[in-house]
């Protein structure tokens, strides 16, 4: 998806929020050469208490420099 909006699209950074809970889904993003950027607190109300969520993003050039080192 990331090679597709940044192939397809002239994005200077794309980015994600991860609720903090979630894992899997962080390390997903961190495969895909997002960095965390910061913690929104008290981003969303859901059955009856607040979430914090990762504000997650990559940088076209951060994306380019690593598809040259894969080759």
């Amino acid at each position: 998806m990331v090679d597709y909006l940044f192939l397809s699209k002239e994005l200077a950074r794309i980015q994600a929020i991860v609720d903090v809970r979630h894992i899997a889904s962080q390390r997903v993003l961190e495969k895909a050469g997002f960095q965390r950027e910061g913690t929104m607190r008290d981003e969303s109300f859901d059955r009856g208490e607040w979430r914090d969520f990762y504000l997650y993003s990559i940088l076209r050039r951060e994306w380019k420099e690593a598809r040259a080192i894969e080759g």
